[in-house]
This record gives structure tokens, sequence and C-alpha cells, in this order.
């Protein structure tokens, strides 16, 4: 008898169960009609509510009479100061036979030490004091960067200095950076997105713009030490740099530590400051394809500068 009760009570809940499971149903297929019937929103008739206005944080401009152009903030949540200069240089200004020597420069700026400190000293010291100093240089600009605690900023920031007024370039460490380029090179190909980013760029700008060259073996070959050492001196100046300091200091003392370590520096006589390369559209409404395993795709062209309307490119 139990067990028969026990039966009912289940075909019961299962019932229930079924039951509100379809009145849910059709009371959700009986909002469909209604939902299907209202018309999308055009674009333009679209509302959003205002954006709220732009409160830049409060800042110090000064500038050295070396032309170093340079923006304080101070920031006393945490102990921690970090900064970054700025220099108008970039691969788009290195010889097409010579494709990675900004690269170079930016990399073994750092790496190759100064002429108070070999790399290793470097190192060494950032490493007890969890500190940061990094050089590097792109397709437009190249940087120099330090990160530090409150307490270590006065090291630290000599340090930062030193990498960016004495460098040395020491060849071992300039072989190093080349073997590396090496094996990303033979790697290169095993990433369709690389291939189709490299080739992406050579269609939009054409094969022998400047920001459509490809680092090669042949033309790593044609570097040197003195290559590195040029390329730097045409550049790394100081009325061609921006420096940007962020975090727990006083600006007072900062100001005057800035003038310290960056006020007698003075200007490149080797010092240049060429035209941007001319860019034009290579290729217009066409679709190429590329042999490789793999779907990767890309979509753009050419619309603007950097001082215009945003960029696009879609991927």
């Amino acid at each position: 008898m139990l067990s028969k009760y026990k039966r009912k009570i289940t075909r019961s809940k299962i019932f229930i169960t079924a039951f509100l499971a379809v009145v849910m149903l059709l009371a959700i297929l009986g909002q469909i009609p209604a939902i299907a019937l209202t018309p999308a929103k055009h674009y333009t008739e679209l509302e959003f509510p205002p954006l709220p206005e732009l409160e830049l944080p409060e800042y110090t401009r000064f500038q050295l009479d070396n032309g170093i152009v340079v923006y304080l903030m101070e920031d006393h949540e945490l102990p921690l100061i970090g900064g970054r200069a700025i220099f108008r240089t970039g691969s788009r200004f290195e010889p097409e036979d010579k494709a990675g020597l900004a690269d170079l420069t930016g990399t073994v700026m750092r790496t190759g030490g100064t002429t108070q400190h070999s790399p290793e000293q470097i190192n060494q010291i950032l490493e007890q004091k969890a500190a940061v100093v990094e050089t590097g240089i792109g397709g437009t600009a190249g940087s120099a960067r330090f990160s530090c605690l409150t307490e270590d900023l006065t090291e630290v920031f000599g340090l930062f200095t030193e990498v960016i007024r004495e460098p040395v370039f020491a060849e071992a460490k300039l072989e190093f950076a080349k073997q590396q380029w090496q094996g990303a090179i033979a790697r290169r190909n095993d990433d369709p997105e690389s291939i189709v980013g490299r080739e992406f760029q050579k269609l939009i700008y054409g094969t022998e713009s400047p920001y459509a060259r490809t680092v090669e073996y042949e033309t790593l070959n044609n570097i040197s030490q003195e290559d590195l050492i040029d390329f730097y001196a045409k550049y790394f100046h100081p009325e061609n740099m921006i420096l940007g300091v962020v975090g727990d200091f006083q600006t007072k003392q900062m100001r005057s530590l800035i003038k310290k370590q960056f006020g007698k520096w003075q200007p490149s006589i080797k010092a240049v400051k060429p035209p941007l390369p001319n860019v034009s559209q290579a290729q217009v409404g066409d679709m190429f394809f590329i042999d490789q395993p793999q779907l990767t795709r890309h979509e753009g062209e050419r619309i603007t500068t950097r001082q215009g309307p945003s960029r696009r490119r879609r991927g």
C-alpha cells in the first residue's frame, strides 16, 4: 500500500511540473508576436545619456634649457614612482637595407650597459630593488621607462638617466639580440596571424614603404655596432625628448632631480629631424589570398594620420 501511495505522489509531482512548464511556454510564446512586431530603431534614433565631463588630474609642465619637455603628476596612493621618456624616431627612419636597426638600437641601448655600469651590474641593482629600466624603439617613436619604490628613486632614476645618456651598445649584446631576431624570423611563418599581418602592411602601404618593411637575415647582417651608435646619436638628444613622471613624490624635489640628471645634457651635433615618409594607398578595393592552412582574415584601408580622426583596422 505504501508503495502505491508513493507512486501516486510521484505521478502527481510529474503532472504538476509538466503543467507548469506548459503554462510558462505558452506565456513566452504569447510574447513573441509582440516582440516581433516591434521594429528595430534606426541608429540615428537611439538615445544615450550624456558622457561625463573629462576632468584631467593636476599636473606640472616645464621645459629645461636644453629643450626637454617635462610633465609631473603626484599620486601618493602607493609608494611607487614611474616615468617614461619619448623620442621622435622610429623604424621609419632606418635605411631600407638595414631593416631592424631601430629595434636593435632600442634593445641594446638597455642590455648593452653604460659607461658607468656593465649590463650585469645594472641587472643586479634593479633586481635587488624590484625596479625596472627598459628601452625600445617602435615604428614611430623611441622610449625609455623606469619604475621603482619611492625610497629607491634617486638610484634608479640615476640608472635611467645613464641608459639614456651614456649607452655603450656592447658588441656581445648586439650579437645576442641579432640571434633572437634570427630565431623569430625562422618561426614567423608558423603563425598565420603573423603572415597576414605582415603582408597586409605591404598591400596597404606598398612593398617599398618604410611602414611595411620586413626584417630579414640579410638586413640583420648589414647592421654593425657603429650603425647603432650613429642611429642613437641622430635621435636621442634633449631637444627631441619628452619626459613624464607619475607617482609618490614632491614636485619641487622631482624637478630638482630631473634638472640635476638631465640639465647638463647638451644637444647632439649629429641630431637630425628628417621629414616623415610619404604614405600612399598601394592597393584599392580588392581581395588577396595567401595559400596557408587555417583561416585568418584582415580587412582595412588607409584612412587618416595620427593627427586626424581615428584609424580603422578590422581583423
